[in-house]
């Protein structure tokens, strides 16, 4: 006997698919803006340490490795915020299908 798999996308009710949709589309914004700036800040800081030699490389570098940092801060910070949310949404679903509401 095979059994449906315990992963994939969760089965919600018809506002919980819209705010789970919501959510999804505000995930992908959020990742394209995030890797845009981060790759244009860290492209400048490159560009200001080895082209324009405004920033002394030895500097350079510890300025790179904090925006790296504080990069990794935001996106851990904002995607367990989202998954948090993604729960809460998935739970709303379960509550009201249990109740019988739609």
């Amino acid at each position: 006997m095979t059994h449906p798999a315990p992963h994939g996308p969760p089965a919600l009710d018809a506002a919980g698919q819209r705010e789970f949709d919501a959510l999804s589309r505000s995930r992908m914004r959020f990742f394209l803006r995030f890797a845009l700036t981060e790759g244009a800040v860290l492209a400048i800081l490159v560009v200001l340490m080895y082209v324009a030699r405004v920033i002394d490389p030895d500097v350079g570098l510890y300025l790179l490795i904090g925006v790296a940092l504080v990069g990794g801060l935001v996106l851990s910070t904002v995607l367990t915020r989202q998954a948090k949310q993604q729960q809460r949404i998935v739970a709303e679903s379960e509550a009201r299908r249990a109740r019988g509401v739609a």
